[in-house]
Parts: C-alpha cells; structure tokens; sequence
C-alpha cells in the first residue's frame, strides 16, 4: 500500500498545470475520496492507505477543468459551508466585499427592521452570509432566473436554519413598482461576450453562462438594475452590486444619471474595482 504523502505527490504533480494551488487541491480530493475530513488526512499523511477507487475519476474530472466545488459538492463562502452544484454560480471570495459592505449599511441603519432584495442569487450564499453576521430583523426575498439556483439555493438555506424567500423571477419582474426595500443588492452577470470567449474552461464549460454574461458589453443587466431598481426602494435606500474590474466609470455615470446620490465604487484587496454602492433619493 502506497504512503498518504506518495499519493498527494501524484496528484500535486498531475494538477500543477491547471491549479494556483494543486497540493491543496490534492488533499481536498484524496481526502473526498478517502471520505475523511482534510485535518484527518494530514494526521495520516506518513501512514500507507489503500488507493481509493474512486480516486482516479475525480482526479480525471479535475483535470478536465471541471471546478473543484462542483467535484466535492461544496464550497466555502464567508466562512459558511455551501452547498454547489452544476450549473449553478459558484461563490466567489470577492463576493464577500459585497456582503461585508451590506453588513456595514444595515448596521448603521436607522431601523432594526429591513426589508431586503436580492437579485440573481444563485446558491443563495450573500443572505446566507447576511444573515448570519447580523442580529438585525431582516425580511429576505431573494430571486434567480434559473429553477437550479432556486431549489440549491432553498436547500442551503434550510441547512443554516435561516428564513429567506427565494423566487423564481428574471430581476423584478415579479414586483410591482412600489417602494417597499430598504436595500437591493445583487451579483449580477457582468462579463462580455468577448470576454466569455476567452474564459477558462473551468467556468465556460461547466457553469450557467446566464448567470456570467451580460451582453455585448457586459453592463447590460448592471443597466436594468439600476434603472428598474429606482421604483422598488424607499426613499434613503440602498443599491449596492459587483461589478468587473473594467466597468467603475460606466457604472458611475448610470447610477448619477439614475438619480442615486453617494454614488461610489469600493476596490477588492487587489485594489480592483469591485462593489458599486448608490444611494436612491426622492427629495
């Protein structure tokens, strides 16, 4: 029986051409494979296992760039377990600018009761995230184009105990135009077509490219938020969303056109622009 380490060397070295980090990835595999956690895998690593049998095909699927959270069945997000499934989104660590910035505006909020609307939520991992670092009451409603997301997104809800309504809508066409929201945020599809062209497979071939593209110039549904947004949000309310890192200026100018005040773009820790926050007011 080969040592743990020998195993993890194999794979290390068959992921080292389409992973930043394939030792890490390799323990996370031999350890799915194996049906142990990581920490109990690294407290073996010296001792002689047998090969799983399943070892082999999802190493196989990994290298035919088929997304680790996809492989394992989870992902982490704002240090919260979520659940991933193709082809539903998955999390993105910058996504967690978005929901730090949304914990930092209900906080200061004047109310302890908001109402919130996300859009395109995907595996419902932003009012998962809200709602586990706030003690505030927060009534969540929560929608997505794609029957997938809904139901992953209704599941990991239901495994972190929290209440949100998730519907089945394409952005607010299941609203009528009345001020109601307090906030509004949303990880929209912001790439370009020519930009998908161009996109690792890992994503092109395995993840829903509604979900990721947003027309020609990838601001198209970044514009119909910001301008469908203005009806459902109370006077004083927020809009807040991702954006890409090439769209600061053309953002800026919707939401000031738009009529938010405060209009302003947040950088990630690579000091990309990356969360787009405005503020609607009726005076």
């Amino acid at each position: 029986m080969p040592y743990v380490w020998e195993i993890l060397n194999r794979i290390t070295a068959s992921l080292a051409h389409i992973s930043d980090s394939p030792r890490f990835e390799a323990e996370l595999l031999l350890s799915y494979a194996l049906n142990i956690t990581r920490s109990d895998l690294l407290a073996k690593v010296r001792s002689s296992t047998d090969l799983p049998p399943t070892l082999d095909e999802i190493v196989a699927q990994r290298l035919r760039y088929k997304p680790l959270a996809y492989i394992l069945g989870y992902t982490e997000f704002y240090s919260l377990k979520i659940f991933t499934e193709p082809p539903v989104f998955i999390p993105r660590p910058e996504t967690e600018l978005l929901v730090e910035k949304a914990i930092e505006i209900i906080e200061h909020f004047p109310s302890n009761n908001l109402k919130i609307l996300e859009l395109c939520t995907g595996t419902g991992c932003i009012p998962i995230a809200i709602l586990k670092n706030t003690k505030k009451n927060i009534f969540f409603i929560s929608t997505d184009i794609s029957e997938s997301a809904v139901r992953l997104a209704m599941k990991n809800a239901s495994y972190h105990d929290l209440k949100v309504i998730f519907l089945l809508a394409d952005l607010f066409s299941v609203f009528t135009n009345y001020p109601f929201f307090d906030i509004i945020l949303c990880n929209p599809p912001y790439v370009s077509e020519l930009e998908w062209e161009h996109i690792s497979p890992a994503i092109r071939d395995y993840e829903d490219k509604r979900a990721i593209v947003a027309g020609k110039e990838g601001l198209e549904i970044i514009r119909n938020i910001v301008q469908l947004s203005r009806t459902s949000l109370v006077n004083g309310g927020y809009l807040l969303f991702e954006i890409g890192e090439n769209e600061k200026n053309d953002v800026l100018k919707l939401l000031k056109n738009a009529g938010y005040t405060d209009a302003q773009v947040i950088n990630d820790l690579q000091t990309l622009p990356r969360i787009a926050v405005g503020r609607w007011s009726m005076i």
